[in-house]
Formats: structure tokens, C-alpha cells, sequence
């Protein structure tokens, strides 16, 4: 199972209820965080997210808003008693922020912390897991985020190891991870000899902050998810154009052409209150639109199918 979590859905203001952009996937004992708004600690901890776990974190851009929470969240890991690793992800400024933050509020972790400064292209890799960045249009140098998940081998069919004479025990498990072996006789046999077909890939699309732009759309190309940002309504759009954002209708034209199975909608200004006019706006374009909110949940299965879990 493959959950996303909304740890804060807010645009450039947080209010009560919505914090500033970050967004959890969780997969087989990992977090990957994307973005880490101010006061994500506190969400992480409503969301049970937990400590200790294989992390990875990834910066879009460093604008205020989609950092400001990343000291906060080291610095409790630190006073929690992590030891884990942790890999931090994001445009090249990122490092000049973090050494900042080291040198000017004593930041500074008890677990190996490592910043990377990124550009386009495969930027983590895990087993089944892969994240790929790309460069969105915003003001400075911006990623957007391609998250696919996809099991290296099929079911394992023990009869069909068994006919080949395949003895039970770690080879099976070897095959089954996908790897090939040898038999005490010589004979190689592959994965795909005893396993089934594969399931399909579960792909999950940020869109970072952006105008819209043929890299979302090239990227959320039959997505289960794309997470894109709708800070503003077609009556304001002049203002997306001038600040580099998305408009509703804009961000579901993208889903639409794209065909995903689900556009949620964040980021978008507090001026639109609920956003009901943001929601309404996409829904007449690309009908199956939902606004984020902060502490959903979407789990898909093995085949891809969701479920949508909202807070009380």
C-alpha cells in the first residue's frame, strides 16, 4: 500500500487549518516529503508519520513558504533521538540556506544528514521507488516531482519453481526480488520463469509552483495522482501570470490533456476562503478535481485503485 498524506495545503499565508505546502508519501517503512512548510513538525506528528523511519526530503524552490519548516522538522528528529540517515533534496540554493541556518541558530543534527543540490533528471531510487525531478516555470529555479512506484517481479507461482527444480528456501526469495539465479546444475533461471505479471506502475505528480507548463503535463501523462497548485481563479489571472502560478481551470486543463485519475488542487490563495471557487472552477473542466486538505489521506492499492480519507 501506497499512502499520500496533505500536511499542509496552504498558499503563500498559512491559516488555521492550512499549513504551508508539504505532502508526505509513505511506502514500506519510508517517508518521502515533498516540501516542508513552516510548523511541518507539529503536522508530522498529527499525521503519526513516525521518527525514525527511511526518509528522504525534497525541496521545490526556496521560497519562504516551502522551507521554513525544515530547521523546525530536523531539529525535533534531533531532540526525538533519530539515528537514520537522512537525504534532503532541492535546487542548488538549498545549500546556502542550510549552512545559514547551521552557522546563525546552532542547527545541526545528531543522525547523518546529507543536502544535495539537484537538477533535472533521477534524483532517488529505493528498491521499487523512483522520483525524478523537473524544472517547472516559476520566479528562479524550480522542481516540480515524479514519484513511481512499481514491484521489480510479479506474484511468486511456487509451482512454477517447483517444476523447474527450484529448491524452496532463499533461492525463491532471490527470484521473487527480482534477481536471477543458478542452480547446482548450471542452469540459469530468470524471475519472470516464476512470477506473475507485473502490476501496473502507481505514479504520483507535484507540480511544485508553477505556470503551466509542458513538463507537468509531460510528466502526469496517466498519473494516478497529480498534486498541482491552483493559487488562483480565472478572475485573477493576471496575477498567476505576473507571480508565476496556476490557475484552477489552468491546472485542470493540464489534468485533463494529461488524463491522471485525480487532480488535487492546493496552494491556492486564502482570498478564495474554502475554496469552493477554485473546486468549481476546475470541476467544470476536469470533473474528478478535489481540493487538498490538510491531513487527507489517498492510499492506493497494489492495482492502483484509491481511497480517499479525509480528517473529522
Amino acid at each position: 500500500m501506497i499512502e499520500f498524506v496533505v500536511l499542509g495545503s496552504g498558499g503563500s499565508i498559512p491559516l488555521p487549518g492550512r499549513n504551508h505546502p508539504a505532502y508526505l508519501i509513505r511506502y514500506e517503512g519510508w517517508n518521502l516529503l515533498f516540501d516542508a512548510g513552516e510548523d511541518v513538525q507539529r503536522r508530522f506528528v498529527e499525521a503519526n508519520a513516525g521518527m525514525n523511519k527511511h526518509m528522504a526530503i525534497f525541496i521545490s524552490h526556496i521560497h519562504a513558504d516551502h522551507v521554513l519548516g525544515l530547521g523546525g522538522l530536523l531539529l525535533r528528529f534531533s531532540l526525538l533521538g533519530r539515528e537514520r540517515p537522512l537525504q534532503v533534496f532541492g535546487p542548488a540554493p538549498l545549500l546556502d540556506f542550510v549552512r545559514v541556518n547551521q552557522n546563525t541558530i546552532n542547527l545541526g543534527t545528531t543522525f547523518p544528514t546529507t543536502v544535495h543540490a539537484i537538477e533535472e533528471g533521477i534524483v532517488f531510487e529505493q528498491e521499487d521507488a523512483g522520483i525524478r525531478a523537473f524544472q517547472v516555470d516559476h520566479r528562479g529555479f524550480t522542481l516540480g516531482y515524479e514519484f513511481i512506484y512499481q514491484r521489480a517481479t510479479g506474484p511468486f507461482l511456487p509451482e512454477k519453481a517447483r517444476e523447474i527444480g527450484v529448491p524452496e528456501g532463499p533461492l525463491w526469495g532471490k527470484l521473487a526480488s527480482g534477481q536471477t539465479i543458478e542452480l547446482e546444475s548450471g542452469v540459469s533461471v530468470e524471475p519472470e520463469q516464476v512470477t506473475g505479471e507485473r502490476d501496473k506502475p502507481i505514479k504520483i505528480v507535484y507540480s511544485g509552483d508553477t505556470r503551466p507548463c509542458n513538463a507537468v503535463r509531460e510528466s502526469a501523462k496517466n498519473a494516478n495522482l497529480l498534486v498541482h497548485e491552483a493559487m488562483y481563479a480565472e478572475e485573477h489571472a493576471d496575477l498567476a501570470d505576473e507571480r508565476g502560478h496556476t490557475t484552477a481551470r489552468e491546472a485542470a486543463e493540464i489534468a485533463e490533456d494529461a488524463d491522471v485519475e485525480l487532480l488535487l488542487l492546493t496552494h491556492y490563495s486564502p482570498r478564495y476562503g474554502d475554496g469552493q471557487t477554485i473546486l468549481s472552477e476546475a470541476k467544470e473542466v476536469f470533473a474528478n478535481s478535489m481540493l487538498a486538505r490538510d491531513l487527507m489521506r489517498i492510499t492506493f492499492d497494489s492495482d492502483g485503485n484509491h481511497t480517499i480519507n479525509l480528517p473529522e
